[in-house]
């Protein structure tokens, strides 16, 4: 819950920097970019170090920077200072994440954990957005650094709970959830898909309150679409958590990919409930499409060591977005946020869709006698 929570309020450090810091719109873009660097530095080094420390020290160490990231951050006001500050902050939510993905990925039926551990961070971040919008006109932009240190140290007590090393999970579960050893290359395409995927995401997301701001809508107006996109967003995850693969993943992820395509349009209409429906067509597609991609990963992964570079394509992509757009803003609105999304979603789906395909050929009809012999039971 707590590792993604930066990335989660990135569209409040965004419209917060630009009005109590006066930070440009390329600027707070570029921010948003660094902050979620963070992440894809842990991330990309998380095989490295995963498996050979103690998973409680490392989660220690984890928090232990999010703790001082967050309190610099409090004293920053400066974009070279904040922006080390943020990058200190989220390469702590890197090692949480990476650490997060391994342990949940370790189980059994990870696309279902996957989705429970999305709700979670979704549940929380309803709660932020209907009131930290307040909490920031009346206290500063530092509230946002606040909360997130709070609920660091609030996850303190919970690192003895972690196993102190990988156990053997991964050889022991049911063969049908990893049916296919694929070539490298089929999980090299499946990580650029899924990079492609959180482009568009980085980029939408980043600039969501920027685009309601630039339509006119109020501050109280865009936190609460905000806060709804959250409450959507919740039952995008319930919905793959309950359909799961049971009608494959080729259907899933091209019919959120679609809805994420309809959403970039929508985003950019002058009426505040096209805005609305917009934001939240975007989150259900996303944390929809989410878990699908990355049991994508998991099953094309050989070896069982390299899913959780997940984290680092995943965080990689949502960093790649607001930079792309920030460095294409022209001062003319922010219509280049739908153009770059509709890019790297087709792109996403160019390389994704096959290898859907080509699985779902493989193990929908053991997946469903499977979970007919299940409802026996």
């Amino acid at each position: 819950m707590v590792a993604p929570l930066g990335m989660t309020m990135l569209p409040l450090l965004v419209g917060t920097v630009t009005e109590h810091l006066g930070f440009s719109d390329n600027q707070a873009g570029y921010l948003a970019s660094i902050d979620l660097l963070g992440i894809v530095v842990a991330a990309v080094s998380a095989p490295f170090w995963l498996n050979r420390f103690s998973r409680k020290k490392l989660a220690s160490l984890g928090i232990s920077l999010l703790v001082l990231g967050n309190l610099w951050s409090m004293v920053s006001s400066s974009f070279y200072e904040l922006s080390s500050a943020r990058f200190v902050a989220e390469v702590g939510s890197g090692i949480a994440f990476s650490l997060s993905l391994a342990v949940l990925g370790e189980r059994q039926r990870p696309d279902r954990l996957f989705s429970l551990g999305i709700g979670s961070t979704i549940s929380l971040a309803v709660i932020v957005f209907l009131w930290l919008p307040d909490l920031i006109t009346q206290y500063g932009f530092a509230t946002i650094f606040v909360t997130h240190l709070v609920m660091a140290l609030v996850i303190v007590f919970f690192i003895a709970w972690l196993p102190s090393y990988g156990d053997s999970q991964k050889s022991t579960k049911d063969p049908l959830s990893n049916p296919v050893k694929a070539p490298y290359k089929r999980l090299l395409i499946c990580f650029a898909g899924f990079f492609c995927f959180t482009v568009v995401e980085g980029g939408v997301w980043s600039y969501i309150e920027r685009i309601g701001d630039y339509h006119g809508l109020s501050s109280s107006y865009i936190g609460n679409v905000l806060a709804i996109t959250q409450v959507v967003s919740v039952c995008a995850s319930i919905a793959s958590t309950a359909l799961s693969t049971k009608y494959g993943r080729l259907f899933p992820i091209l019919f959120g990919g679609a809805t994420f395509l309809v959403s970039l349009y929508l985003i950019q209409q002058n009426q505040s409930w096209l805005y609305l429906v917009g934001a939240c067509m975007s989150q259900f597609a996303y944390i929809f499409t989410l878990p699908y991609l990355m049991l994508l990963c998991v099953e094309l992964d050989p070896s069982g060591k390299y899913y959780v570079l997940t984290t680092a394509f995943k965080m990689g992509g949502f960093s790649v977005g607001p930079a792309i757009v920030a460095s294409m803003l022209s001062g003319n609105g922010f219509i280049v946020v739908s153009w770059v999304g509709t890019v790297f979603m087709g792109s996403c789906l160019l390389l994704i869709v096959p290898l859907a395909y080509s699985l779902d050929k493989q193990v929908i009809p053991q997946t469903i006698h499977s979970n007919n012999k299940f409802g026996d039971e």
